[in-house]
């Protein structure tokens, strides 16, 4: 199964660089899912640190939980490869939003918004050096505060708002430096993807080693810091120097990466058959109304049900996998039916980022950041969450943005004289 799933990836790998193509959400769903899956390409995950075992040991892949990376990863190439087919002679979106430059900055002010108010309510506790008590005071506030600054980035970055664009940067790095890499790390992909995206289909082989060294530097902190944020945190910068200018020490965090993780998860959910019923997906699509939570929507997390059954001395919280909540939810059938919407969706996307308009463009691509790039290490109920947020503070301050461009305009046509 090992190379089955070898022999994918390189398939995969030469359609998605040596055709001419966009730089669409297949292309970042597939290289997600690579990176993700690459625990099944060297054949083992490692189990995770418990308090009697605080050293993460090798296990073996079990092959269906191969089987099953078999499966994403084809269905992916199949995808963009049907949806090239398809789209050949499609144009991008018509659609044109009103002027709305000051979007990025209400989303900024949000994000300064949700970060006073985390602050104020934890009584300074989200800067406390041990994450677990972090975990335990966030709110709201840090919800705002991180989806404000992921949508300011990004917006400036695409109307080239070099200030906006620094502010939100330093938001995204606390954000980070509090103990969560996730909107940092997103948006950092998004901005990747729409500096990179052209006009017209291209040879991803063909791009200079520049822009590939650049990506590749921008995984690597994203990696890394998982490995350095106790150092940082603490402020031994001993240390942090020891561990940056150790060649092995990339090396060793590389191979025990999140996805040794999270796909730790998978594993043992199909070696050790371990079923659930369909209230976590039917809990997930609930969520999908605004407001749910204040609407009493059910929360069934999946990681609540396969955690205590399958890492019960685990101290911490696991990643989660969708791949495996969706076979422990109904088997083959249920993956291949969500499977369908996954690709579904990567073709609405590829289609949306192609938009003209920057705003547009770029609430599109952080949106679909998440779906392609994400979805891989979250559970169903998650992923939902992110990206009803996304879409919620990105309407909010493109339509606030308009207004605030028609407010001028008003004022400009009336002329000095004809208002207070």
């Amino acid at each position: 199964m090992q190379l089955i799933l070898l022999a994918v990836f390189i398939a995969g790998a030469c359609y998605f660089t040596l055709v001419p193509r966009y730089l669409d959400a297949f292309t970042v769903a597939f290289f997600s899912a690579a990176i993700y899956f690459l625990p099944g390409l060297v054949g083992y995950t490692l189990s995770p640190a418990t308090p009697d075992m605080p050293i993460k040991l090798p296990v073996e892949m079990d092959p269906e939980a191969i089987g099953i990376m078999i499966a994403v990863l084809t269905s992916i190439v199949l995808g963009g490869v049907a949806w090239d087919q398809a789209s050949r002679n499609w144009g991008a979106p018509g659609w044109r939003l009103e002027e709305a430059r000051p979007a990025s900055s209400i989303a900024l002010l949000l994000a300064l918004a949700g970060l006073l108010m985390d602050s104020v309510e934890s009584g300074g506790a989200i800067f406390a050096p041990d994450k677990r008590v972090v975990i335990d005071v966030v709110g709201r506030g840090h919800i705002i505060w991180e989806m404000g600054a992921s949508v300011a980035a990004v917006l400036a970055f695409r109307y080239r708002q070099r200030g906006t664009l620094l502010i939100a940067a330093v938001l995204l790095l606390l954000d980070m430096w509090i103990g969560f890499r996730y909107a940092f790390a997103l948006t950092l992909v998004t901005i990747m993807w729409m500096w990179l995206q052209r006009q017209r289909p291209f040879r991803l082989a063909a791009m200079r080693m520049k822009y590939l060294l650049i990506v590749l530097l921008g995984g690597l902190v994203i990696i890394s810091y998982q490995n350095l944020k106790e150092p940082v945190r603490t402020g031994d910068w001993t240390e942090v120097v020891r561990r940056t200018t150790s060649p092995l020490w990339y090396f060793n965090g590389i191979l025990t990466s999140e996805p040794f993780t999270t796909q730790t998860v998978m594993n043992e959910i199909v070696r050790r058959d371990f079923r659930t019923g369909s209230e976590h997906l039917w809990a997930a699509t609930q969520h999908l109304l605004l407001f749910s939570p204040s609407l009493d929507a059910e929360t069934v997390r999946f990681n609540d049900l396969y955690q205590p059954a399958l890492f019960p001395i685990v101290d911490h919280g696991l990643a989660n996998n969708i791949w495996a909540q969706m076979w422990s939810a109904g088997g083959w059938p249920a993956l291949c039916v969500f499977l369908v919407v996954f690709v579904s969706f990567l073709g609405l996307g590829s289609w949306l980022i192609r938009s003209p308009d920057p705003g547009l463009q770029a609430g599109a691509t952080l949106l679909f950041a998440y779906w392609a790039f994400y979805i891989h290490r979250n559970e169903l109920l998650v992923q939902v969450g992110f990206e009803k947020q996304i879409l919620l503070v990105w309407a909010l301050c493109t339509v606030g943005g308009i207004l605030v461009c028609r407010a001028v305009r008003t004022r400009s046509a009336a002329g000095p004289g004809l208002l207070p």
